[in-house]
């Protein structure tokens, strides 16, 4: 008990380090541009480029609306959500395991372990993480009202990021598992599952469609244009896994050692499947934080299996293994995130955002943005946020939008290096007429990330 609270007492002021230290991540402007423009009455497809199902900017609306948009805020929203999905998976651990202080135990290394994977940064896996784990706990309970429930918070898993799709096929894998042997009530329990998924897209969606988005607008999201990692990507993602949850062999050694008994245990058998469905996340990109979708699977399991096995005389030295590989995660996250904390850039991005908006000429109407800096957080023709606390209203980005005709409407460029040797390699022409009648100014800064050159034909 003493190491929960103490497990506690570390997310406690990790989070609040985050919420009010950490430097601004540039995600967070693309995010946080969003829920402005649905707060402005914006239809996302149709106003504005979006590049994943919408319903986590939606979220975001109300506490936008009442908070504010800027870094503490949603890092408090997240942080928020975050603690709400330890009380989800607290749920369903003490629904299966003897030993609360053991479930506390997991729950208090669960939110330690967030902090580590991009704590620091405004992500949507937690978002996805609440309608998911509302969905198995509603399945669970095997009346056809809560397999309805199941369905719907099934489609808004999906609807606040494409990976959520996973959790309509874990709960239709619990519900195949409990009633193998009674095919009616499986086909019953399926149908509504399904019906209760169906229905909910069919509202969602048809919401847009009746504000104008297309079903091709909305295709975009599908992922088909991503770049793929492939194999290595997730061999990159299980070793992120490994490293935050290191007790996994354990996991795996009592798998192994009880496997003819855990096959009767459906609850098992779905955070087993968990881990390895939510891994092929990193299929497409090994980012750090798509670990959190197969956390709470693995904390679930090893729990699980540590409370069932572990009170065995042959087994104690497991059960000690997994209580000190909490060390591991921490001292990682104390070593890296507490740096990056302490030393984080966010001084140094406002000074040059404002030396790059003082240099833009006033009377500017159109602002082509592409530079790490800037571009990241910027919404078609809506702005770049980091110019918008110095005056500027209106701006561009390349994606989304073809990049000739943004280039050739815009009267001020403020562009990268990186950028500008790519336009002038792949489009001379663009290049030249960039380039043309236009006064030149360079920002150097000790970072060269932040090397911005700033064109226009403004005087």
């Amino acid at each position: 008990m003493r190491l929960v609270k103490l497990l506690f007492l570390v997310c406690c002021l990790s989070f609040a380090l985050a919420i009010f230290c950490s430097a601004e991540n540039p995600d967070v402007y693309y995010y946080m541009g969003c829920v402005r423009l649905l707060l402005e009455g914006k239809v996302p497809f149709v106003d504005f480029h979006i590049g994943y199902t919408p319903l986590s900017f939606y979220m975001a609306c109300l506490p936008g609306y009442i908070f504010g948009t800027g870094n503490t805020a949603v890092l408090a929203f997240e942080t928020f959500m975050s603690f709400i999905n330890a009380g989800l998976i607290y749920y369903l651990l003490q629904r299966n395991v003897q030993d609360k202080v053991l479930c506390l135990f997991s729950t208090a290394f669960y939110l330690a372990s967030l902090f580590f994977l991009d704590g620091m940064c405004y992500v949507l896996e937690p978002f996805i993480m609440f309608w998911g784990l509302l969905s198995l706990i509603a399945v669970q309970r095997k009346s056809l009202w809560g397999v309805l429930a199941a369905g719907i918070c099934s489609f808004l898993a999906f609807w606040t990021k494409q990976y959520g799709l996973g959790f309509l096929v874990l709960n239709m894998l619990w519900i195949v598992l409990s009633f193998r042997s009674d095919w009616l009530a499986l086909a019953k329990h399926m149908f509504v599952l399904l019906a209760g998924f169906a229905l909910t897209a069919c509202c969602m969606v048809g919401s847009l469609l009746l504000q104008g988005v297309t079903l091709s607008n909305m295709a975009k999201f599908s992922g088909s244009s991503y770049e793929k990692f492939g194999m290595m990507g997730i061999v990159e993602g299980s070793g992120y896994l490994l490293l935050v949850a290191p007790f996994l062999p354990v996991a795996v050694f009592l798998i192994v050692k009880h496997f003819k008994s855990l096959l009767k245990d459906t609850f098992l058998i779905v955070c087993t499947c968990g881990i390895l469905g939510f891994m092929l996340a990193t299929y497409v990109r090994p980012y750090l934080h798509y670990i959190q979708l197969p956390l709470p699977f693995a904390l679930l399991l090893i729990t699980i299996l540590v409370d069932r096995y572990g009170r065995q005389a042959e087994n104690e030295r497991l059960v000690k293994w997994f209580k000190v590989s909490v060390i591991v995660p921490l001292c990682i996250m104390a070593v890296i995130d507490y740096y990056f904390i302490f030393h984080n850039e966010r001084k140094v991005v406002n000074e040059v955002a404002a030396e790059v908006a003082r240099l833009i000429p006033e009377g500017t109407k159109k602002v082509y943005v592409s530079t790490r800096l800037l571009c990241v957080g910027n919404i078609n023709r809506y702005g770049a946020p980091m110019l918008e606390r110095y005056g500027m209203s209106n701006g561009f980005m390349e994606e989304g939008e073809p990049l000739r005709e943004i280039i050739m409407d815009a009267d001020c460029y403020v562009i990268d290096p990186a950028k500008l040797e790519y336009i002038k390699r792949e489009e001379p022409e663009l290049f030249r007429h960039i380039q043309e009648g236009r006064k030149q100014v360079r920002i150097d800064c000790r970072d060269k990330r932040f090397v911005t050159i700033v064109f226009s034909n403004i005087d």
